[in-house]
């Protein structure tokens, strides 16, 4: 079962450190942002590996929707289409991995199996 709570505050600082790791590293700051967060998520919840991985990818899954009403609401929505669209949900997949990879490893941290 996933833990909400916990998956929305990963949100939360995944946005949080994007913003700051983009104005500091450039876009590369936003995927360190979603594997910490992913991290901070995997040890937070202390549950096994799969469960880290799961609630990592929920943080790259709502990071994502997020990210796009934001492109739509600054008015974004025509570049949806064609490549930019294909650009969007292939970094949405990435954040997903990521965010995959990060909670696994907070997860082993908990498990102190690192």
């Amino acid at each position: 079962m996933i833990n909400w709570k916990t998956v929305v505050m990963g949100v939360i600082l995944a946005i949080i450190f994007t913003l700051i790791l983009n104005q500091i590293i450039g876009e590369f700051g936003s995927y360190i942002a979603i594997i910490t967060a992913g991290i901070i998520v995997g040890y937070k919840i202390n549950r096994d590996i799969t469960n880290g991985a799961i609630h990592g990818g929920s943080i790259g899954v709502l990071g994502g929707i997020i990210a796009i009403i934001i492109l739509l609401a600054v008015g974004g929505g025509p570049y949806l289409g064609g490549t930019f669209g294909i650009y969007v949900f292939g970094t949405i997949i990435a954040d997903i991995i990521l965010g995959a990879i990060g909670g696994a490893v907070g997860s082993m941290l908990t498990a102190k199996k690192i």
